[in-house]
């Protein structure tokens, strides 16, 4: 990895703005000639019988839809050429050690935002990060914050116990704190801006992460550096690779990312330039513009459409630029990783989160001041949830266009032949990106190995679009239903997310995928009845959705998806040879559940009012970070008397919660079950 700004501007092509805009304007009138072409050959379809009022209709959404497909294509083609131009590099087969160096970074943060997660998997990754960072000589420059904002009460707690474990095993080089607030207000964004507003006077940069988030020691390095070495980046986005999950569904999610998004990114950072994006963790971001410009707005009326936002990254990456700074997209940098949903249901349900916040996004497409790259970023986080129900609505139309014209006439085969060459530029629009992945790697039988070889690449390939065929319509129900809930003003609860393991029985399955089942056989009924004509046109959405049942059951398997791994399909490089810095991980996870003196989740409670360390611990946390809450004297004398009576297994986890954030509460809690110990002993001992 190279430090040289040079070198990151020949990669990025941005030593100057004049070629961005060129590329700009090349895209766009690419995208309207290829979008003007295939509406004209619509139109002329459409007008075959004269047109009705339903053709009326189908024509601009049409438009806009396919304009959508369009500009995607041009930009992977564009990512495409340059990549034949300018390669990645092969890794090697073995990581060699990182080379320490002395050169003074800024002193930078980093962030690790946590809610209701695996403590155990958090501080894993972590510590895979401390040792990977101490390889580079440079871990004096960095400290960590672990900012939680954790409200079950046993979690908590066992995230107090497993920081102090970690700081006593890694010293104080990087120093690693933690403080958890009582109130997560404003969720993520506001956990960050608390930070800002405590500790952000004291560093030049802070580096945002997930609680799944992982990343090699040299890219942390890498990214103050070249903070370091441009002053006007605000913000720089490194691009996360999905890792670590074994389900079908998690599978095929990992294999897609790391085979296509190279060109697709490269495409991006041709047009986008200096105004690229943030997508809220594994980046970057320079401290004192962030505070003085990013603060976000609450938007007027009620929510779910106002109130607060809720997709912080796109608006602050917007907020940023406005103000004259650089957002930028490392796409040349690797060993930023981060963790997907195993199935298909929790993919729905992260989705449905984000739904409704991009959804907000469409109040600030025309805010003032903002760059015009900006609000088609704005405009694309909100096309990707409008797109399902636009194109159910223009399924649903074609087919009341094709009934209001009626059967064809015997020996008319024009509206045959412009309807396939129609859908097959579509079909070829998106899946040619797929071939230009598969060309750029073909030239590089280095890297072809770490996919698995040929064989294993065309299989693996073309196996991801068959799924993604068959998925695509399950999908397009969900983001319907999101957006239009959200429209209805039903407000999603943005619970923590589900990142472990897991699959669905078939009771789930037929629970939340029957309506899919239902919505296919009606479909397919209506239109072989209405509109048989286009029942073939019809068939990939309707077998989606018909099995949607089996094939969500199937994707969540994880044994399917290792039966796939040891076929050599859906491989990555860094299933592989995974990373040290993944290695790491894996050893700090095992080296966790193999530890025979942790305690029992369920038992935390009962041992930090019997343990003086664990109390002392907890007490100081408190006091340290101002998280101190007096709780009601109602519920203090009502837990002391439960305490008393049952013991401390039977509070319920709302008082434990109370109880744990006032310091003389659970003073005098301590007291009081110390002393009873010390009771029950002497009563043993006469």
């Amino acid at each position: 990895m190279s430090s040289n700004l040079q070198a990151i501007e020949q990669k990025q092509d941005v030593s100057s703005g004049r070629p961005h805009r060129a590329v700009r304007w090349r895209l766009l009138a690419l995208t309207f000639l290829t979008t003007g072409v295939v509406v004209y050959l619509f139109a002329n379809l459409l007008a075959i019988n004269g047109m009705n009022i339903a053709e009326y209709v189908l024509l601009p959404l049409f438009t806009v839809l396919f304009s959508w497909i369009a500009f995607s294509f041009w930009t992977a083609s564009y990512g495409a050429i340059l990549a034949s131009r300018n390669p990645p590099q092969a890794k090697p087969e073995q990581p060699g050690e990182a080379k320490p160096s002395t050169a003074p970074l800024s002193q930078t943060a980093v962030l690790m935002p946590i809610y209701n997660e695996s403590p155990t998997s958090v501080f894993a990754g972590l510590q895979a990060m401390l040792i990977s960072l101490s390889a580079t000589g440079q871990q004096g420059s960095f400290d960590f914050f672990v900012l939680s904002d954790t409200t079950d009460p046993d979690i908590w707690l066992e995230e107090e116990r497993t920081w102090a474990q970690s700081v006593a095993e890694n010293g104080s080089q990087p120093r690693v704190f933690y403080r958890r607030r009582p109130k997560n207000t404003s969720r993520k964004a506001g956990n960050i801006a608390d930070f800002c507003s405590r500790w952000g006077s004291d560093y030049e940069c802070m580096i945002v992460l997930d609680a799944d988030s992982v990343m090699e020691g040299e890219t942390l390095v890498e990214m103050v550096r070249r903070m370091d070495a441009d002053p006007q980046i605000g913000i720089l986005q490194v691009p996360p690779t999905p890792v670590n999950r074994l389900s079908m569904f998690a599978r095929l999610q990992q294999f897609a990312s790391r085979f296509y998004s190279d060109i697709f990114i490269r495409g991006f950072c041709s047009w986008a330039n200096f105004d690229s994006n943030y997508w809220g963790h594994n980046a970057i971001i320079r401290v004192k513009p962030f505070i003085e410009h990013c603060g976000l707005p609450v938007l007027p009326g009620k929510a779910p459409l106002g109130g607060e936002i809720l997709s912080h990254d796109f608006v602050e990456a917007a907020l940023m630029a406005r103000a004259g700074w650089k957002v930028v997209l490392a796409n040349d940098l690797e060993g930023s990783y981060e963790e997907c949903p195993t199935t298909l249901l929790d993919f729905a349900k992260r989705d449905q989160r984000w739904c409704q916040g991009n959804m907000q996004h469409i109040r600030l497409i025309f805010s003032e001041g903002f760059r015009p790259v900006s609000r088609l970023h704005l405009t694309m986080g909100a096309m990707a949830y409008l797109s399902a129900p636009l194109w159910l609505a223009f399924m649903v139309l074609s087919a009341i266009s094709v009934w209001m014209d009626g059967p064809p006439q015997p020996g008319t085969i024009s509206w045959a032949a412009g309807a396939s060459v129609i859908f097959l530029v579509t079909m070829a629009l998106l899946l040619l990106p797929k071939l230009w992945s598969m060309l750029a790697l073909f030239r590089q039988p280095a890297r072809l190995q770490d996919f698995g070889g040929w064989e294993n690449v065309v299989s693996s390939v073309a196996l991801e679009t068959l799924a993604s065929i068959i998925v695509s319509p399950i999908m397009m129900l969900f983001h319907t239903r999101f957006v239009l809930t959200t429209l209805a003003g039903q407000k999603v609860h943005w619970n923590a997310q589900q990142r472990g393991e897991g699959s669905i029985s078939l009771g789930e399955a037929l629970l939340v995928y029957g309506p899919h089942t239902v919505a296919g056989i009606v479909a397919t009924i209506l239109v072989g009845y209405l509109a048989p004509a286009l029942l073939f046109w019809f068939f990939p959405v309707v077998f989606g959705l018909i099995f949607s049942v089996p094939i969500a059951m199937i994707l969540g398997s994880v044994n399917m998806g290792q039966r796939l791994a040891q076929q050599g399909l859906l491989l990555i490089p860094e299933e592989i040879i995974a990373p040290e810095v993944l290695r790491y991980q894996q050893q700090a996870i095992e080296a966790a559940e193999n530890n025979q003196s942790q305690i029992d989740r369920d038992k935390l409670f009962d041992s930090v009012l019997t343990d003086p360390a664990f109390y002392t611990l907890h007490r100081n946390i408190l006091l340290a970070t101002d998280s101190n809450v007096a709780a009601p004297a109602s519920t203090i004398k009502a837990v002391a008397e439960i305490v008393k009576t049952e013991g401390p297994i039977a509070v319920s986890k709302e008082q434990r919660r109370t109880i744990l954030s006032d310091a003389e509460a659970m003073k005098s809690l301590h007291i009081q079950v110390r002393s009873q110990l010390k009771l029950n002993r002497s009563a043993l001992t006469t």
